[in-house]
């Protein structure tokens, strides 16, 4: 199945500048992170976010719109999460 990358769904502003695509080990070191529960909660809602964002194979793609609902987050964290992980790197953030 061929997914469409880069656009936000009919209810977003605009195109999504910061593609979050994650590879298996990466998802896989959020989810342990999640699961042990020993970081800051900063931390943990990023990995949140990076996990929710992710349109890769294994992703769930969601937009920005329905993981600031989900997690009770702002629009600033998502887009600064996303922005960290495609301009600094997986082990930045």
């Amino acid at each position: 199945m061929q997914r469409r990358v880069g656009t936000m769904a009919a209810t977003e502003k605009s195109v999504k500048k910061y593609v979050v695509r994650l590879s298996v080990e990466e998802r896989e070191q959020l989810q342990t992170l999640i699961r042990k529960g020993k970081s800051s909660a900063k931390r943990l809602l990023k990995a949140r976010i990076l996990l929710k964002a992710d349109v890769s194979e294994r992703g769930e793609g969601w937009s920005d719109s329905k993981i600031i609902e989900a997690l009770e987050t702002s629009e600033s964290m998502v887009y600064r999460a996303r922005k960290q992980l495609v301009e600094e790197g997986f082990e930045r953030c």
